[in-house]
């Protein structure tokens, strides 16, 4: 079941494994806790995977790997969904407040019910969730920063330099950052000296909270393997894979079309979504937030339409779950900017609400009317090889 569902979980399973052997002595342990061997993704993810089977561990005891069916739905619950449900409760959050309890819950739920989401929760036990939720911590601290550069705005470069370290997410907010730090400058919050003192010391806390969660790092034959592992990955990237239709790896928005449109939105849906965090950055209570998520967003999908040769669908969770918060901002955009015309005309302002609710109730009903289907035929059949 383990190879049928997923053909990367064998790779990832047994450095975990060997993580949690029985070592020899205090120095063998602390090798195969720190200098785990299999280095696409960083140590966060196969720390707090060993940390969550450490029950099974010490329940079995060297016999722990016999229990693969359990250590298997740990990991997708703790690593996979728990994370996730944490980040789409922290986007929901950062435009609402939490202060319209049915706005909140129905941005809640239209974002852990995207397609794309509910095949990450129940396909696989991957880093992408915890990536993710280190982005939505990075917006949080920046958004509760709100331009004055105290210690949310190193809180922020700490959770960047976690995303980095996990999955290199977090190099993506080389446009955020410095169109943060001109703000504050154009804004006067900063002078042009601290404005340049702020950039760097954001810099050093994000390199340092990255080499802090990697601590393998100080050993230079593991530091060499994930330089050339990184390496190998950046030319799959962008060149794919050689068994697969070369056609299959072109590059451009055309080429992503049916993954985006089967697994997120249909791209009229998408269109809007990005009109409203635009909208979201000239009008409405949340312009901060919204630049934020348009100075992450706008660097990201241009790499993968433009530089990424494969098309797996959870490229783009990092992109669809901050766009997919951005769902209520037309709405309190023109609020804000027609107030006096939709209060002179109270029937105008209703069905534009109207209007507003049925197209978000609708992807929501797209979402739920087919989930993951794929995802679960891998499982029907991991199931029916299980029985022979």
């Amino acid at each position: 079941m383990l190879a049928v569902t997923s053909i990367d979980e064998p790779v990832l399973y047994g450095p975990l494994v060997r993580m949690l052997t029985p070592a020899s002595d205090w120095v063998d342990l602390f090798t195969r806790w720190v200098i785990y061997g299999e280095y696409h993704y960083g140590y966060p993810y196969y720390f707090l995977s060993a940390v969550a089977l450490l029950p099974v561990r010490l329940a079995a005891g060297g016999f722990f790997t016999n229990y693969t069916g359990l250590n298997l739905l740990i990991l997708r619950q703790v690593i996979s969904v728990l994370p996730m449900i944490a980040a789409a409760g922290i986007m929901a959050y950062l435009p609402t407040r939490f202060n319209k309890r049915m706005a909140s819950a129905g941005l809640f739920v239209l974002i852990l019910s995207t397609r794309g989401v509910v095949r990450q929760n129940i396909q696989w036990w991957h880093p992408d969730a915890l990536a993710i939720l280190a982005v939505a911590l990075t917006l949080f601290f920046l958004e509760r920063d709100r331009l004055r550069f105290g210690r949310n705005f190193y809180f922020a470069a700490a959770a960047c330099g976690l995303a980095t370290g996990i999955k290199l997410a977090g190099v993506w907010f080389f446009l955020t950052i410095p169109v943060v730090l001109l703000l504050g400058f154009k804004t006067r919050a900063l002078t042009f000296k601290r404005m340049i003192y702020s950039g760097v010391l954001f810099v050093i806390v994000m390199t340092a909270s990255m080499v802090v969660v990697n601590p393998f790092l100080y050993n230079a034959g593991a530091r060499q393997e994930m330089l050339a592992i990184q390496a190998d990955k950046s030319e799959e990237l962008d060149k794919g894979y050689e068994h697969d239709d070369p056609q299959y790896y072109s590059k451009g928005p055309q080429w992503w079309k049916w993954t985006l449109e089967d697994w997120y939105a249909h791209p009229l849906f998408l269109g809007f979504l990005v009109l409203s965090v635009a909208a979201g950055c000239i009008w409405g209570p949340n312009r901060i937030l919204n630049g934020l998520i348009l100075t992450w967003i706008i660097p990201y999908s241009l790499f993968l339409f433009y530089f990424v040769a494969v098309k797996p669908d959870h490229y783009w969770l990092p992109v669809m779950v901050p766009l997919f918060s951005a769902a209520l901002n037309i709405p309190l955009a023109l609020k804000e900017r027609a107030l006096p015309w939709f209060n002179s005309r109270p029937v105008t302002g209703r069905v534009f609400a109207v209007v507003v609710i049925l197209l978000l109730a609708g992807q929501l009903f797209w979402n739920l009317a087919r989930p993951a289907n794929g995802a679960i035929n891998l499982y029907d059949r991991a199931l029916d090889v299980e029985k022979f």
